[in-house]
């Protein structure tokens, strides 16, 4: 239900609109009042969902009613109902803040429920959104004008009708020069028609030259338009000419230019209060994300601990009791005379080199001790000799390393980079040779690992939930800092390359074993 009331001194029209309204309204509920006096008494009241109002009433006109509402900050919508001839006050009445205007000696006049219904659903859209604060009940409004008739009228005016305004006059050239070099606080400032010393275009672009901020008007005995226009390319808020009821517009525009510098400086303030919540924002997430890095690198490094840790406790305690047992079974074969019994003796020592062997070569698996005690040159290439006798693949190997140990991080990834990629061309490339390229060039080490085998869809193995290999691979280069490429078509072969960050020299040694 939409709650209207309508301001109309003339009782046909009202009666029209009244029978208008329930036959093609019912669910309104239309209040028709007579006056100026009365619409404001009922709009004080308030609950009114629009107003209609007429432009002319017997005690005051429907500008002056506009001009009071804003005054309160009521935000109802308000439509002008214009008569003939009243186009130019229409014009003001829409700049002065009326949602729409409808003449009743027109046809569009039956078009009125429509428009009303119009108006208010683009109110209520208006409400969804966040409201700008209303503009303060005082502002200081600085007038610039010689005239001393011209300052009383508009001083007079204000003090009856527009409270929330208090008006200094500078009235001089030295005040004038001394409001516009020192920055007098002003919310607004008024450039009358007739500025002392000077002209208005002229104090205009003089109180620009200052960089200042402050919406200015201009009420001027002009009416040409290229006056107009200049004062709008020197940045005049609005252009009033001084005619009958240049007050009462005086004050609309008014209100309309400090209620929009009001929305601006809202506007500018939450901007900046969101550009800087998105800075901490991402500060935020930044620290996270490197919280979160350093923890999956610490995992990283913990797990090579243990494979380092697995790898001793097989080769320390394992390996040397079976070596052991090698021993024992070779003494106990030669103190043995019986066939039978050196049979067995032999087959044990059979088991026990095999069991030698398992346990080495599952010591080099889990930690090569090659890598920690002489860097990472030396372990792949024994690595590569390994894979070699395991697989039957060769791997051609070209390594160009900096003078000086990386950093053992660094080391154990890149061995760990080319141990998964060659695991991947074993069972998947179907070729018997690959390569394997360590490069540097002073600002930073790229590893290259690549193979004329099958290939692969990329898009499709990444997207499969069990592709391990290929997420550790990029796990691995993203947590030590470096970038990653997978490049592999069906029938064209696999090419897979990480780059490093250039990285100064190791200062600890490599871990003992």
């Amino acid at each position: 239900m939409i709650r209207a009331l309508y301001a109309e001194d003339d009782p046909n029209v009202a009666g029209i609109v009244r029978s208008y309204v329930e036959h093609f309204a019912p669910d309104w509920d239309l209040q028709i009042v007579p006056n100026g006096t009365e619409c404001l008494r009922r709009m004080a009241v308030g609950g009114y969902d629009i107003l209609l109002l007429d432009l002319i009433l017997p005690d005051t006109d429907g500008l002056q009613i506009l001009g009071e509402l804003a005054r309160r900050n009521d935000t109802t919508p308000v439509v002008m109902v214009t008569g003939h001839g009243q186009t130019e006050l229409a014009v003001r009445a829409l700049r002065a803040g009326a949602a729409d205007c409808v003449d009743k000696t027109s046809p569009q006049f039956l078009q009125l429920v429509d428009i009303v219904k119009r108006v208010q659903a683009q109110h209520a859209a208006g409400r969804k959104r966040p409201a700008s604060a209303s503009v303060p009940g005082k502002h200081n409004v600085m007038l610039i004008e010689g005239s001393s008739a011209v300052t009383s009228s508009i001083s007079d005016f204000f003090a009856s009708h527009a409270p929330q305004f208090e008006l200094t006059v500078a009235a001089t050239s030295s005040e004038t020069d001394q409001f516009i070099t020192a920055g007098t606080p002003a919310h607004a400032i008024i450039i009358g028609p007739n500025p002392p010393s000077s002209k208005p275009l002229e104090v205009l672009r003089r109180i620009h030259s200052q960089a200042t901020q402050v919406p200015t008007l201009i009420v001027s005995s002009r009416s040409d338009g290229e006056t107009a226009v200049a004062a709008f390319k020197l940045g005049a808020q609005d252009f009033i000419l001084q005619k009958s009821e240049y007050l009462t517009e005086l004050v609309f525009s008014l209100n309309n230019v400090l209620r929009r510098a009001e929305m601006e400086r809202q506007n500018a303030r939450l901007s900046q209060e969101l550009e800087t919540l998105n800075r901490s924002l991402e500060a935020q997430v930044l620290t996270r994300t490197r919280e979160l890095q350093a923890l999956s690198l610490r995992l990283l490094q913990i797990q090579e601990d243990e494979r380092r840790a697995i790898a001793r406790e097989l080769h320390d305690e394992v390996g040397q009791i079976l070596t052991g047992l090698k021993f024992q079974l070779e003494s106990a074969s030669r103190a043995v005379s019986n066939p039978a019994s050196a049979t067995l003796i032999s087959e044990a020592k059979t088991t026990a080199n095999t069991l030698l062997e398992l346990v080495r070569t599952l010591t080099q698996r889990y930690r090569p001790r090659v890598l920690d005690d002489l860097g990472l040159q030396p372990a792949l290439e024994w690595h590569l000799k390994q894979f070699k006798k395991q697989t039957g693949i060769e791997v051609d190997l070209a390594i160009d390393l900096p003078p000086h140990r990386l950093p053992g991080e660094l080391e154990t990834v890149v061995y760990r980079i080319v141990q998964e990629a060659l695991t991947n061309t074993a069972r998947h490339a179907g070729v018997q040779q690959a390569s394997v390229a360590i490069t540097h060039d002073g600002k930073q080490l790229v590893v290259e690992i690549s193979d004329r085998g099958k290939g692969f869809d990329l898009t499709a193995a990444l997207a499969r939930t069990d592709s391990l290999g290929l997420a550790g691979l990029r796990e691995r280069v993203n947590l030590a800092g470096g970038r990653i490429e997978i490049h592999s078509r069906v029938g064209e072969g696999t090419r897979i390359q990480a780059e490093f960050p250039q990285v100064a020299a190791a200062t600890a040694a490599p871990p003992s074993s």
